[in-house]
C-alpha cells in the first residue's frame, strides 16, 4: 500500500481560520493514512546526484528526487508565464535538514518556518513552505507534485509571482512505522 500526504504554509496573509482549517485537515489525513497503512517495500538504489546552477552561477548537488521537483516546478511556471525559480544553497539546506528532522523525530508538520531560514542565512522578504510524504509508488516528485498542483495552497506557493528562489530537500527513511518513507520540503523565498 502507498502513502501521501501534503501540507503548506505561506507568510501571505488570508483568513487564519482558512489557515488552521488547512493544517487541522492535513493532519487528519497523516494520522488516519498512517492508522490504517502498512506497506511491504523494497529498498530501492541509491540516487545519483547532479548538479544545478544556484541563484549566483554557481552549482549545488541535488538528488534525483530533488532535481525533479525543481524541474517540475520550473515547468509548471513557465507554461503560466512567470520565470524559472533559482536554487538558493541557504533554502536547500534548511529544506534538507527539515526533511532529515521529520524523518529522524517522526513527525509531519512546519515547525517555525521562518526561525528555521532565520537559523540557515536566509534573509526572506517573503517566504513560504510546501511539505509532503509519501511511501512506495507515491514517493515519486511526479506523484508528490501532482498533488500539490490539486491543492490551492500549494499550488498558490509554487506559482507565487513575487517568488525568485527555491531550496528542495529530501530524506528517506521510517516514518510512523512504514518504510521506505520519502519526506519533501521545499522553501520557496524572496530576499530582502
Amino acid at each position: 500500500m502507498s502513502d501521501v500526504a501534503y501540507a503548506s504554509a505561506s507568510t501571505r496573509r488570508g483568513p487564519t481560520i482558512l489557515r488552521y482549517a488547512t493544517v487541522v485537515f492535513a493532519a487528519a489525513v497523516v494520522a488516519t493514512v498512517a492508522a490504517l497503512s502498512v506497506s511491504a517495500l523494497e529498498p530501492k538504489e541509491a540516487e545519483a546526484a547532479s548538479a544545478v546552477r544556484v541563484c549566483g552561477g554557481e552549482k549545488i548537488k541535488l538528488n534525483a528526487k530533488e532535481e525533479r521537483t525543481l524541474r517540475l516546478h520550473n515547468k509548471a511556471r513557465k507554461s503560466r508565464g512567470l520565470r524559472s525559480l533559482c536554487v538558493h544553497p541557504k533554502l536547500t539546506k534548511a529544506a534538507r535538514a527539515h526533511s532529515a528532522d521529520m524523518i529522524r523525530k517522526d513527525y509531519f508538520r512546519h515547525g517555525n518556518t521562518r526561525l528555521r531560514l532565520k537559523r540557515y542565512g536566509y534573509k526572506w522578504r517573503t517566504y513560504s513552505e510546501n511539505i509532503s510524504w509519501g511511501s512506495g509508488s507515491r514517493d515519486s516528485p511526479g506523484t508528490v507534485f501532482k498533488g500539490w498542483m490539486h491543492s490551492r495552497a500549494h499550488r498558490s506557493n509554487l506559482l507565487a509571482k513575487k517568488v525568485r528562489e527555491v531550496g528542495i530537500g529530501t530524506a528517506t527513511g521510517t516514518y510512523k512505522g512504514i518504510n521506505r518513507v520519502t519526506m519533501y520540503t521545499v522553501d520557496f523565498g524572496t530576499r530582502r
